[in-house]
């Protein structure tokens, strides 16, 4: 998919929570700890563009957080 295309459907799916994903990647906040349902979304999000790996959870984390940085700041 378009990454212009999957940001414009990151902000129309989650844009009550645009103010948290914003938070999140100016990791002022973990959005796996403090908003774990909303990462989980996230995660189904991004389900089919990140090489999850299932050792290291950190690791997977990073990378949705830089799939939400770039999708953000294309809005």
């Amino acid at each position: 998919m378009c990454t212009q295309l999957k940001a414009m459907t990151l902000t129309t799916k989650f844009k009550k929570d645009l103010s948290i994903l914003q938070d999140a990647v100016n990791n002022n906040i973990f959005l796996d700890i403090k908003y774990p349902k909303l990462y989980k979304k996230i995660c189904r999000h991004y389900q089919n563009d990140i090489e999850w790996s299932i050792e290291d959870p950190e690791f997977d984390y990073h990378q949705v957080i830089e799939y939400l940085r770039q999708d953000l700041v294309e809005v």
